[in-house]
């Protein structure tokens, strides 16, 4: 079984660059969907809600509330 601290190791660099990617995609679908009329709270909403249930399904995921 891993113990927290090995679940939350993760490379900085790979983070990083991970991170990158994610500003680009993520800024033009939060740009798509304000030109579909919904609000930054709204796409907050959605995306966190999105994100969470993605996430949840992985067996060795701390959870976050």
């Amino acid at each position: 079984m891993l113990i927290l601290e090995e679940i939350l190791l993760v490379s900085a660099d790979r983070v990083a660059s991970c991170r990158g990617q994610l500003e680009l995609d993520l800024g033009q679908v939060i740009e798509q969907l304000e030109r579909s009329g919904f609000s930054r709270k709204e796409v907050l909403v959605a995306i966190s809600e999105v994100i969470s249930e993605e996430f949840s399904a992985l067996p060795d995921m701390p959870k976050f509330h």
